[in-house]
């Protein structure tokens, strides 16, 4: 077995298995011993090659057969490098880094191990993220080993968040400490990024250490001269050294001179008091070396909103999500690039001289956190590159990191558009802040580093708005660009007055534009700034722009255009790093205009909070189905004249006076007036019908206007109801006061009739749908099928039905929206032989007999995934069987399969009708 399942490792076998081996130093007579022992008394691993460890594993490159060995290798878990005690874990872990290149693509875990007795350093590869500790520290680690060895990953680094949130609340008391004092605005924002910075470069050597603490430990108790110092601090560090003044105090002289414009402009003095003074000592007094800047830039830009700053750390999008964007996008191909050219000096330079190309832009940045990833992992894939060619050509070779031929990745590559300054200006220093960190690492591993100060390299960050600005003023996009983030989150239906008048001049007027979500303005503008470059890109969206009415207005305009979608994650959870927080449904799109492969990344979520499932297939469609380009337009009738019309249900719009009777009022009302009670009938909207929950109404079409007159109870709700429609702004809903006794819209069948729930969760394997008589009134919460036959029933009671109503359906959230127009109306109704309709009768009418035994039950409780019943699954799954059969398909098609081909038999079916 290579991986053991839910392991729960031991803290008191940790801490024995610390002190057994608290003595070891050398590596070539107890490593082995070492790692044995920790499988078996802490892993529960008895036989090692069962488990699918090897112990010197041989690694041969693929291109020059050069025979390496790895210390131990952990099949789909972890390659472990050991060394003995003293030795640079930095060079272990790129010598780590190099054997997991020259394995086969398959067969590379997700973690390195790097370890000499002492010290255990934990690296989650594709996070490009770390975990360092002693061995005394292991038991209080172990933990981290769970989740290596079991496959999982937890959304989030809980340690580093606390560590980010930390920081984040010390800067966010000063923050409140200069706001009660009325310092707001532009020149607030420069002094806080300058603090930063400041308390960034405090500890981590860009000059002495603590030398700014210093500065604003030695001013006076109540803060008085604070302000001064640091404004004389600014300018110093603003200034060469060669043009300072002669007379400069000592605590100022050796500062570096540091440009890339963080101390250019001159703002005005703060003057601090007490209080503001100990805010301020404490940011000073926190360790800020170890800040993460991907998750710090998301908390430092909530500190300025009141309503925010008390949920720092909740509101940070994952590394885990971004990395869904950037491997497939852009990482992947360089790191298969580099494991190519791992033996072959000439292809390394090469691939490190095209890194010095790419430009990463994101033309929605906020505070900057695809940018910083996108970085780190440049950097780190540099370094590898770097390290090995000094390994292969030596050390004295061009490869110096001495300034000579300084890095091939820099910040002026990574380009942003924010609309707001202050998170601009977050994403700035995010970037300096991991450009500092890289270094550090880069001079930990190979003894050099590029000349920190003066800053000759900045990020192209710029403050304003993405849709009206002119972006090839901003980045002369190439086939080396690529284009990423997560545009803001706005429905159709929920954008402002300007956001609409935007997303109308960005789409010059095109029909449909009303429909589209605000996201959609990124896509085109993507697009357009991309034609004729070869340059690709990734966004983030709502998972609405692949539903209902928009992909035939946002997906068929990017089509004609030429684009084409080269990898996507269909409906997942983005947002979900902290609990309580509400969740955003998205997909990620990557799209270009040259098509580089005949197989295509497709990403499936069984549920929006699980674990992407990766498919390799022919097409990628609008509806992000492995199906034809083909678009599902609104349709006022069922596309085959055969298939029984769905029809909305009864609206009441009656502020709820006539439509919401509760079970007891409906008592009441029959205990103490009987003309009303004539008028009772039962009323379903989706919650009645899914749950069984009793509500009534009362029906008064055919009323008696006497009956009114003598009824108490029906004057009042009538009259409730007309002041109702009067009071409404909108001239339909006034006109309807006229007829106050009755529903504002009828839709009722004097038959029995099919009722369906305008939404379900994704959450089912069937729609679930009732048949009623004429004596129960349906809302407009439900759709309804007057005289349904079984054979209607049945299929829209297959799994069919439910994955093409999930697949082309608008949602709410992730729930699936079930419309008439888009959803029924385009179903390819098989169109049954007589023999198919006997069987598909049978089957519906054993559905409606399995769930009349279950009594008790309502459809939400017999249709969860989790709960439905053997039986009544099993007389679906028969229902399905002939559905499938009718359609060519197998019984056990995946989702894939069925959608494909329903893809293709609406493609057909359209034609059809357009040809007659």
């Amino acid at each position: 077995m290579a991986e053991l399942e839910n392991p729960i490792l031991s803290k008191h076998q940790a801490t024995l298995f610390a002190d057994r081996w608290k003595m070891a130093t050398a590596e070539t007579q107890l490593a082995e011993s070492f790692w044995r022992d920790f499988f078996r008394t802490l892993c529960g691993v008895d036989d090692a090659e069962i488990a699918g460890i090897e112990f010197q594993k041989k690694v041969i490159s693929s291109i020059t057969g050069n025979t390496e060995k790895m210390d131990f290798y952990w099949k789909n878990v972890a390659i472990i490098e050991h060394k003995s005690t003293g030795e640079n874990l930095d060079k272990a872990e790129l010598q780590a880094r190099g054997y997991l290149r020259s394995l086969p693509p398959g067969y590379r875990p997700r973690t390195i191990i790097i370890c000499d007795f002492a010290n255990f350093r934990l690296i989650d590869v594709k996070l490009n993220r770390t975990h360092q500790f002693t061995l005394t520290e292991l038991p209080n680690n172990i933990h981290r080993f769970e989740s290596i060895i079991s496959g999982s990953r937890p959304h989030a680094l809980e340690e580093e968040i606390t560590v980010d949130q930390r920081a984040a609340k010390l800067m966010a008391n000063l923050y409140i400490e200069l706001e009660s004092h009325g310092y707001e605005g532009h020149e607030t924002s420069v002094f806080l990024i300058r603090i930063l910075f400041l308390m960034f470069g405090d500890d981590t050597r860009m000059w002495e250490h603590n030398f700014v603490k210093k500065i604003i430990l030695d001013t006076k108790e109540d803060g008085s001269d604070i302000g001064k110092k640091l404004n004389m601090l600014f300018k110093v560090l603003n200034t060469p050294t060669e043009n300072r003044a002669k007379n400069l105090e000592t605590q100022f002289r050796l500062f570096p001179f540091v440009n890339g414009g963080i101390f250019a402009e001159d703002i005005s003095e703060i003057g601090f008091d007490r209080r503001m003074r100990v805010a301020l000592i404490d940011v000073a007094n926190y360790n800020w070396a170890t800040i993460n800047p991907t998750i710090f830039g998301a908390m430092f830009q909530m500190i300025k909103s009141k309503e925010e700053r008390g949920a720092l750390g909740e509101h940070y999008t994952s590394e885990e999500n971004i990395n869904k964007i950037v491997h497939p996008l852009f990482l992947e191909e360089l790191g298969d690039r580099l494991a190519r050219a791992w033996d072959s000096r000439k292809a390394l330079k090469e691939l490190r001289r095209d890194l010095s190309k790419i430009k990463i832009f994101d033309p929605a940045c906020g505070c900057g956190n695809f940018l910083v990833v996108s970085f780190r992992h440049l950097r780190q894939l540099e370094l590898e590159l770097t390290v090995r060619l000094q390994n292969l050509e030596g050390k004295e070779s061009d490869v110096g990191l001495d300034g000579t031929m300084g890095l091939s990745v820099g910040l002026h590559q990574f380009y942003g558009i924010e609309i707001l300054e202050w998170p601009a200006q977050v994403a700035r220093m995010a970037l300096f802040l991991a450009d500092h960190q890289e270094n550090l690492r880069l001079e930990r591993i190979t003894g050099e580093a590029p000349s920190r100060f003066p800053i000759q390299d900045s990020p192209n960050i710029f403050n304003g708005n993405a849709l009206t600005s002119k972006w090839s003023e901003i980045i002369a996009i190439d086939k080396d660009t690529y284009i990423l983030g997560n545009p803001p989150f706005v429905g159709a239906r929920l954008m402002n007055d300007s956001q609409k008048e935007e997303t109308r001049q960005v789409w010059n007027n095109l029909d449909g534009v009303g429909n589209l979500d605000y996201v959609a303005n990124w896509f085109l503008l993507c697009a357009k700034a991309m034609a004729a470059t070869g340059a690709r890109a990734a966004l983030v969206s709502t998972n609405s722009t692949t539903h209902g009415v928009q992909p035939p207005v946002l997906w068929q305009h990017l089509f004609g255009l030429g684009i084409h979608i080269d990898f996507a994650h269909r409906t997942f959870s983005w947002e979900n790093e902290s609990e309580g927080m509400a969740n955003v449904h998205v997909v990620i799109i990557g799209f270009l205009f040259t098509v580089q492969s005949e197989k295509f990344k497709l990403w499936s979520y069984e549920t929006p909070k699980g674990t992407g499932r990766l498919s390799l297939v022919k097409n990628i469609n609008a509806y992000l189905l492995d199906a034809p380009n083909v678009f599902i337009n609104s349709r006022r009738a069922p596309l085959r004249k055969f298939t029984q019309p769905l029809l909305y249900g009864s609206q009441p719009n009656d502020g709820g006076a006539i439509s919401d009777i509760s079970d007891e009022e409906a008592s009441n009302i029959r205990r103490k007036d009987p003309i009303a009670a004539k008028y009772l009938k039962r009323v379903v909207g989706a919650r009645e019908l899914l749950h069984d929950e009793k509500r009534w109404c009362l029906w008064m079409i055919d009323v008696v206007p006497s009956d009114i007159q003598n009824s108490p109870e029906l004057r009042k709700r009538i009259s409730a109801v007309k002041k109702h429609r009067e009071s409404s702004t909108r001239k339909a809903t006034q006109e309807l006061a006229s007829t106050p006794h009755l529903f504002g819209f009828i839709s009722h069948p004097a038959a029995n009739y099919l009722a369906v729930p305008l939404h379900s969760s994704e959450d089912r394997y069937y729609v679930p749908i009732a048949f009623f008589d004429e004596e129960t009134v349906c809302t407009n919460a439900v759709s309804i099928v007057p005289e349904a036959t079984i054979e209607t029933f049945a299929v829209m009671c297959s799994s069919a039905f439910n994955v093409w109503n999930k697949a082309v359906s608008g949602r709410l959230e992730s729930r699936v929206r079930i419309s008439s127009t888009i959803t029924y109306n385009n179903f390819p109704f098989p169109k049954f032989l007589p023999e198919e309709k006997k069987l598909l009768k049978e089957a519906g009418k054993h559905i409606l007999e399995v769930r009349h035994a279950l009594l008790g039950q309502s459809l939400a409780d017999m249709y969860g995934k989790l709960s439905i019943p053997l039986e009544l699954l099993a007389a679906h799954q028969a229902v399905d069987a002939i559905v499938l059969k009718h359609f060519g398909l197998k019984t056990k098609s995946d989702e894939n399969d069925i959608l494909s081909t329903l893809f293709k038999e609406y493609e057909s079916l359209v034609g059809e009708t357009l040809r007659n």
